[in-house]
């Protein structure tokens, strides 16, 4: 007699490893292989090899079509973010205000009917005792007392207003499906968000700031006779750049011979005038992107890039954003992915 498939897999306490893979439930871990990974030369928002390649500050490599499309898109969402946030911050003002005049009209309610007013309209008061009004009393009147027993008089009329409003929903709130009885939270003050372009290559907290004017150039050199499919090559050693292989933008705000200009023709110092200090910083040149050797045993002892001589300092020296690091446990080569608990009937 054959055994049970469905008794088999509903009536056991624990999955077998082929149930686990099929549905897909706890951590499951893959390891990612160099197919899965971006080209070196490739751009990080169409995936395809750059075209007329520039690079962010931190060196993530983009074709200039794609990052000015991708910047006029995150500003227009930035004016949509502002507009959103001034029709907050005027319906805040407006609920304040409303809440405030509830709040003094409770007040008044409580005081004319603590003090008999609110009572019926043919009532006269009595006059219990001959002495006149205001007779043989000194009263000053302290604005700021009053001021401040008035506003702890709105608060607690407030805070009454409030629980009432609550007790309301709470009474409403069995009828949840019902659209005018769902309960929704209502938004917290807003804090000072900077609302700027970003870049968000490199993970989840990792977004940094990027500009159409911050932008570098970029120069990757590829073998000639070679098809589009090939990769770029060190212009200094011609070894080729890859994923594995550590690649560096270099980056300059000064070209070859730009220090001369600050000689003058008799070998003395110019004198920078007030105007020119004030000035912006020059556009970035060179971008020529090297092999890590290269970069720390020519490049660096000089100070110069090894192909257009211009000046480079340490800091323009970046690592071209890549996948992976050539190591199998690092690099980022292993996705891990967690499901939610699958109950078994």
């Amino acid at each position: 007699m054959g055994r049970s498939h469905a008794k088999n897999t509903t009536t056991q306490a624990n999955l077998s490893y082929y149930e686990r893979l099929k549905l897909k439930q706890g951590t499951a871990a893959r390891r990612l292989g160099q197919e899965s990974f971006k080209p070196l030369d490739a751009c990080n928002l169409c995936l395809s090899r750059a075209t007329d390649p520039v690079a962010c500050g931190e060196a993530h490599i983009f074709c200039r079509e794609c990052v000015i499309a991708d910047l006029i898109g995150q500003k227009a969402g930035i004016e949509t973010q502002k507009a959103q946030l001034r029709a907050w911050e005027e319906d805040d003002a407006r609920r304040r205000q409303a809440a405030r005049d509830a709040a003094r009209a409770r007040v008044v309610a409580d005081f004319e009917r603590g003090m008999g007013l609110a009572g019926g309209r043919g009532s006269k008061p009595s006059s219990s005792s001959s002495t006149p009004v205001g007779a043989g009393s000194n009263f000053k009147l302290d604005e700021d007392a009053i001021e401040a027993a008035a506003g702890e008089a709105e608060e607690r009329a407030n805070a009454a207003i409030e629980a009432e409003a609550s007790d309301m929903r709470k009474a409403k709130i069995a009828a949840f499906w019902i659209p005018a009885n769902t309960p929704s939270a209502p938004l917290g003050p807003l804090k000072a968000v900077k609302l700027q372009t970003l870049c968000h290559v490199g993970g989840t907290g990792k977004a940094h700031p990027i500009s159409l004017k911050g932008l570098l150039p970029v120069v990757l050199k590829y073998p000639p006779g070679k098809d589009k499919g090939g990769q770029p090559t060190c212009p200094s050693c011609q070894r080729d750049l890859s994923n594995a292989s550590g690649a560096m933008l270099l980056t300059s705000r000064e070209p070859a011979g730009g220090e001369d200009r600050t000689v003058e023709e008799n070998g003395g110092p110019r004198k920078k005038a007030k105007k020119e200090k004030k000035e912006k910083l020059p556009p970035a040149v060179c971008g020529h992107v090297v092999c890590k050797t290269c970069a720390d045993t020519v490049v660096k002892p000089a100070g110069r890039c090894c192909v257009c001589e211009a000046k480079v300092e340490p800091g323009g020296m970046l690592p071209l954003g890549s996948e992976g690091t050539g190591y199998a446990a690092s690099g980022g080569a292993e996705v891990k992915t967690s499901s939610a608990v699958v109950f078994r009937v």
